[in-house]
């Protein structure tokens, strides 16, 4: 029962700092390297086994998406079709 406990408590653990960064904070990332933009979707995705933000934005007439790490990084930045 105590290797269950603390099963558990390791699963809520990680749950709790799963989103490390909540959405107005990826939506701030996105505003400072890309000043105007309009964001038009963020959502959590899993890219190449790792989980992610996923992020549609406009930016100079053109629509964007951008691939952020759970930490903040920012994984690549591309054009979205």
């Amino acid at each position: 029962m105590r290797a269950l406990s603390i099963i558990v408590c390791l699963a809520v653990l990680h749950a709790s700092t799963a989103y490390a960064l909540s959405k107005k904070e990826i939506r701030s990332i996105i505003k400072q390297g890309h000043p105007g933009a309009r964001i038009t979707e963020i959502e959590r995705e899993t890219y190449r086994g790792q989980d992610i933000w996923e992020v549609d934005f406009r930016h100079q007439g053109e629509k964007l998406e951008a691939i952020i790490d759970l930490d903040g990084k920012v994984i690549k930045i591309q054009v979205d079709d």
